[in-house]
């Protein structure tokens, strides 16, 4: 499960079941491992779990298909096993197409998406591997590839936020449920 201590919901005080049992109405009533994690500061995973699904669930220009893309090839990216099968299933499940989850999680060039949605992982990608080496020219790619200021801020956040998840798991020795 992980390498630090998890508490589980028939040990939870009732803070954390309140938490656990918001979790388990979206998710057919299990807890991921990734949150659960989170149980030794509820605080913490519900922060955590509100960032979760603004970015994942909330108002976007970005379909949920591209949100799971972003997901997908920053944890790939990023040698993530736990988010790289996760959203990888979710991937899936949104664009009903085993091969386009394959052929991001491995060379999104070859996935049957569009330029602007490769543009899109190309900054991802470089927001991932080398952050420090952004300019203002690859905002103006996402630009000229169609995406509005607030879609770039999307793209920006949801790749900021797999980066902090796969850092949760693979630290802390997360493993898939």
């Amino acid at each position: 499960m992980s390498w630090i201590k998890v508490i589980e919901y028939e040990d939870a005080n009732n803070q954390l079941k309140s938490v656990y049992d918001r979790i388990k109405t979206r998710t057919d009533n299990t807890v991921a491992n990734i949150l659960k994690v989170h149980s030794l500061n509820p605080t913490s995973l519900v922060a955590h779990l509100n960032l979760y699904e603004t970015l994942m669930f909330g108002n976007s220009n970005l379909t949920r298909a591209q949100r799971e893309m972003i997901g997908v090839i920053v944890s790939s990216s990023n040698a993530c096993e736990y988010w790289t099968s996760h959203h990888g299933e979710a991937l899936r499940y949104a664009t009903n197409n085993h091969r386009v989850m394959y052929d991001i999680s491995t060379n999104y060039q070859n996935a049957e998406i569009s330029n602007s949605e490769k543009t899109m992982l190309k900054y991802a990608i470089k927001l991932t591997k080398q952050p420090y080496t952004i300019l203002p020219d690859d905002i103006q790619q996402l630009k000229d590839a169609g995406f509005a200021d607030r879609d770039i801020l999307d793209i920006n956040q949801i790749t900021a936020y797999f980066n902090y998840v796969n850092r949760i798991a693979d630290g802390l020795g997360v493993s898939l449920e």
